[in-house]
């Protein structure tokens, strides 16, 4: 799904629906688009403090249909390489 760059709300629903699967233990994230693409920003427990990642998604983000399931793959495997040593939950 091609978001244009003030397509913010759009942008917040697809990465959360992203970061969901991770079940991470806690964590907060921010989405923007710069010059480079769509960008989040992840802080995240891991053990013993926190850990802020930002990461570059590109231009383009999922939508929730099938049709996306291909890039929806590539960003969730991006995201828990990145995002490893953040708490899971129990």
């Amino acid at each position: 799904m091609s978001l244009a760059p003030l397509d913010l709300a759009q942008a917040r629903a697809a990465v959360a629906a992203l970061l969901a699967p991770l079940e991470l233990d806690a964590f907060l994230f921010a989405v923007e688009h710069t010059a480079r693409g769509w960008e989040v920003r992840v802080e995240c427990a891991i053990e013993g403090g926190w850990q802020a990642e930002t990461i570059l998604l590109g231009e383009e983000l999922p939508g929730p249909g099938p049709e996306d399931a291909l890039l929806r793959d590539q960003l969730l495997s991006q995201l828990k390489d990145r995002l490893a040593a953040c708490k899971r939950r129990a």
